[in-house]
């Protein structure tokens, strides 16, 4: 009965030996009595090494413990003692120590009656089938776990699989979305994910970047991007297909923003003529903006490429683009720079291109940013401002800047240039007799005559006002002479203005180059020998003279050492005195303005108070001279026996008495010195008085109701008329030395001072002669009836200091009445 057994067993291990399982035979102790091929191969031991051994004694099936099996071995023994089978798995080890698992079963070997007489053990290796199980695992967490969704159908387009991040994506669950079909999801036509993916996924190729419009659960509409592939099963057959959707509603969201903002852009370049373009390095590829097209008048579909761009450039710009565009492509990083462009129709552009370089990891250029602008406005409106900047507004001549250059030019190439300086004579009379728009007609027609005067090579300039400058190359003295007078020619024709004639005459400085000559140094001399021509009185021309700059030099230092003069304590008065004729007695004195320089020593007055005229330097100095004389003289008033009635006079130039707050100088100097008004006399020249048409009404009224006196100093050299010395309210009439120093001689000087007499009898004015040296010209005063003198007869000027002991050598021979207030003076350059 055992033998039978034995034989089936036999049997069924060869059959399950063909098949690669392990039979292990053993007998009711557990020891081993049958060991196929299979067991030998798959734990690597030969029967003669397990026939007669316990099973337990193999170490095969004692391991592994801790990979968490379902039975021990003693577990699996107790099982089958108590009649039982046992099946699953077990990790077991190979005879070089290796594990794997095995599906073993285990059971009693029973005879017909149903009587255990022995034990088999039959397993086979499932290590392959645990990896595949273990790769099907990680892959179903992968899809679960995956933030998109995955999704399967079948042929007739039924949903099979349904992944977690498809619930999540969409709302259903796998149980409400499983048996569905593609409907449930497709928010259009539905063809992305039927027809049309079906047929392309069935000819076995991938279906990838497919974009459809989802619907959600909750009635949103998403965009998912598709990823279609076909699944066959193990025959190879086409039984569905498998797609994984992934949400990009973000996405194209910000590249429809993105789309916008280009539109944007692109929009922008075109309002602000801003072209781009993109230059790709490894292919040689370039785009051009839709503007950078318009800009080189090129259509849109034309070709794009550095070529087409150079073939549109200027021939003279060529050049420096490639150079640009090579050290690009050798590695510089950024360029700015611009150029011009032809455009078809022949119109050039200027422009101004900024690249910017984009670089791999390594550092080589793989992509250029160009941002290209249109400069081609501000192009000629920087053309037009520097022709602005170097020519003339009114006439269109060159101006002071571009004739400097001309001029150094010359020099510099040692060509021996001249300089001419053409000045209008007084040319301020055309302005203010016929306006200054006529005026800027006649510069601009005399700009024209000088160019015809002289030769088509030679500049002419305007250098300011009714100031021109002619420049000639390589002239001789004679040369610079004849074209000085061709000048002056071209300029004595009448100028038709609004069918008025005017004449005018010119005068004209020279300056010839020498060695060491700048055109500074020339304008300045021509400048210098045109004051000279003007000063002989105009309608000539003169030639430089070195000594002219010296003058004008010391001029210039005279003027910046008077503006600190008074701060130095540089400036002083003297005083002569007004003489009583009738007694020879001291009535008054008058003020006469000193300056000791702190190099040169005494400064003439006609040297400097002309300079201060000019410069408006007189306000503050004359405004000094006033108080300083007022406060002497009425010291002298109030210490010196004698002197209680003395008068002050004080010259003013007519740049003081303009002046809008003289009035209010004076009265402060009158109340600070305490001094009587009426015995205050402020002395002005009949030729300034007559230089000054306009003279303030309000002022002249204010210094009348002050009390203080006007006097008109040198009167007889000017041209005043009775009217306008009755409305200046003057009190007093200074007669010139000139005709003071003909009496005794001249008669005609006697019949001159009578003249005077009479008008001022009429007009009640006193009458003060000055310049009085001789007994003779006294005694023709007392016999012409002249009350009041001065001069060297009595006393030079004298420094305040002396005036005391010079009073008391002249005492006077009896007291002297005197009904009027006295003036005293010289014009100005005495008051200073």
């Amino acid at each position: 009965m055992a033998g039978e057994h034995r034989d089936d067993l036999v049997m069924q291990s060869l059959l399950l030996d063909e098949i690669g399982q392990s039979v292990i035979g053993m007998d009711g102790d557990w020891r081993i009595t049958y060991w196929n091929r299979a067991s030998e191969r798959l734990y690597g031991l030969a029967p003669d090494k397990a026939l007669g051994l316990k099973i337990t004694d193999l170490g095969i099936v004692d391991g592994a413990k801790e990979r968490g099996q379902t039975a021990t071995d003693l577990e699996i023994a107790h099982r089958v003692a108590r009649g039982g089978d046992w099946a699953g798995e077990l990790w077991v080890r190979h005879s070089t120590g290796r594990e794997f698992p095995v599906h073993a079963t285990v059971s009693r070997i029973r005879g017909r009656h149903t009587v255990p007489v022995a034990v088999v053990a039959i397993s086979k290796d499932i290590t392959d089938r645990k990896h595949t199980e273990a790769i099907l695992r990680r892959l179903s967490a992968m899809v679960e776990s995956s933030g998109d969704a995955i999704i399967g159908a079948d042929l007739t387009g039924k949903i099979t699989s349904w992944n977690a991040g498809a619930a999540r994506m969409l709302g259903w669950s796998s149980w409400e979305a499983v048996g569905q079909t593609h409907g449930l999801v497709t928010a259009d036509d539905g063809a992305y994910f039927g027809t049309e993916v079906t047929s392309r996924s069935g000819n076995g190729a991938f279906v990838t970047g497919v974009e459809a419009r989802w619907r959600c659960k909750d009635g949103s509409v998403i965009d998912v991007e598709l990823t279609v592939s076909p699944v066959y099963d193990q025959d190879g057959i086409r039984v569905g297909a498998s797609a994984i959707a992934r949400d990009i509603t973000e996405i194209q969201r910000l590249k429809a923003a993105a789309e916008a903002e280009r539109e944007r852009l692109l929009a922008a370049q075109e309002m602000a003529h801003v072209g781009s373009v993109e230059h790709t390095v490894a292919t040689g590829e370039t785009w051009h903006s839709e503007e950078f097209d318009r800009i080189l008048g090129m259509p849109a579909d034309g070709p794009k490429d550095r070529e087409t761009i150079l073939a549109r450039t200027h021939p003279d710009d060529r050049d420096r683009v490639r150079e640009v565009w090579a050290r690009l492509d050798h590695g510089l990083g950024f360029a700015d720079f611009e150029y011009r462009i032809i455009r078809p129709t022949g119109e050039q552009r200027w422009l101004h291109s900024r690249i910017r370089s984009m670089k791999s990891a390594d550092g080589k250029p793989i992509r250029f940013l160009d941002t290209v602008l249109d400069i081609t406005d501000r192009k000629n409106a920087e053309q037009i401002l520097e022709w602005q900047a170097r020519h003339d507004a009114l006439t269109g001549l060159p101006n002071r800047y571009m004739v400097t250059e001309v001029l150094q030019g010359f020099l510099d190439r040692t060509a021996r240039p001249v300089v001419m300086f053409v000045d209008v004579d007084r040319f301020k009379l055309i302005n203010d007799g016929i306006g200054h728009g006529a005026g800027d007609t006649i510069l601009v027609q005399l700009g024209q005559r000088l160019k015809t005067a002289v030769r088509s090579s030679d500049t002419v300039g305007r250098f300011g006002g009714d100031e021109f400058v002619v420049i000639c190359e390589n002239l001789q003295m004679s040369g610079a002479q004849a074209v000085a007078e061709r000048i002056r020619d071209a300029t004595r024709q009448p100028f038709d203005v609004d069918g008025r004639q005017i004449y005018l005459n010119v005068s004209v400085g020279i300056a010839l180059a020498d060695v060491e000559d700048t055109a500074e140094s020339m304008l300045q001399g021509a400048d210098a020998a045109m004051y000279r021509a003007k000063s002989a009185g105009g309608d000539s021309s003169a030639i430089y003279d070195v000594r002219m700059t010296g003058r004008a030099t010391g001029r210039l230092d005279l003027e910046s050492d008077l503006r600190l003069a008074l701060e130095r304590n540089e400036l002083s008065l003297n005083y002569q005195p007004i003489i009583g004729v009738s007694t020879e007695e001291a009535v008054g004195f008058e003020a006469l303005l000193r300056w000791h320089h702190h190099e040169h020593g005494p400064i003439m007055p006609d040297a400097f108070i002309p300079i201060a005229e000019e410069t408006g330097l007189i306000l503050p100095i004359g405004a000094w001279v006033l108080r300083e004389a007022l406060r002497q003289v009425q010291q002298w008033r109030r210490q010196v026996p004698g002197a209680e009635n003395f008068t002050a006079a004080v010259n003013i130039s007519g740049r003081q008495l303009v002046a809008c707050d003289f009035p209010d100088i004076v009265e402060a100097a009158i109340r600070d010195t305490g001094i009587d008004p009426a015995a205050v006399h402020l002395e002005i020249t009949e030729t300034v008085l007559m230089d000054q048409p306009d003279l303030p009404k309000e002022t002249l009224q204010r210094l009348a109701r002050l009390g203080v006196g006007l006097s008109i100093d040198d009167f007889g050299t000017g041209y005043s008329s009775l009217s306008y010395l009755k409305w200046l309210s003057a009190r007093t009439l200074k007669i010139d030395r000139t005709f003071v120093e003909e009496l005794g001689t001249d008669p005609h000087g006697a019949t001159i001072i009578e003249l005077v007499l009479g008008m001022a009898e009429s007009l009640r004015l006193d009458v003060v002669a000055e310049g009085v040296e001789t007994a003779v010209q006294l005694a023709e005063l007392r016999r012409l009836g002249v009350r009041l003198a001065q001069g060297y007869l009595w006393s030079k000027p004298l420094p305040a200091e002396r005036i005391p002991a010079w009073l008391q050598s002249h005492p006077a021979k009896r007291p002297a009445a005197i009904s009027a207030p006295i003036s005293a003076g010289q014009p100005m350059p005495r008051v200073g």
